[in-house]
């Protein structure tokens, strides 16, 4: 396919089924609130008002975000890792501002 209106260079489909947020949502097993929290950084199709996923574009959205199970939790630091307390013990690495536009 030609590059240019429409192309959609990560679709594989052979025959194109395309499913509305409630279907998009069980098959990934997510609510239909994130796919519609998230639609501007979703690979979608648009037609007018309404918004449609074929099976590639499910593949790239379960490929880009994993989900964690309930009750699962965050992995643990690694050892000798440094782990800032507060927000406020985080500094950056050098001065910046004046001095470094002067020298620029």
């Amino acid at each position: 396919m030609k590059a240019g209106l429409g192309a959609r260079p990560h679709c594989t489909c052979g025959a194109v089924q395309n499913f509305d947020y409630e279907e998009a949502a069980r098959r990934l097993g997510c609510t239909p609130r994130f796919l519609q929290d998230r639609i501007k950084v979703l690979v979608h199709q648009k037609y007018g008002q309404s918004v449609a996923f074929c099976d590639c574009e499910l593949r790239l959205i379960q490929a880009t975000f994993t989900v964690t199970p309930a009750g699962a939790s965050a992995p643990a630091p690694q050892e000798g890792a440094a782990v800032a307390s507060t927000l406020r013990s985080i500094k950056p690495a050098r001065r910046r501002g004046s001095a470094i536009a002067a020298t620029g």
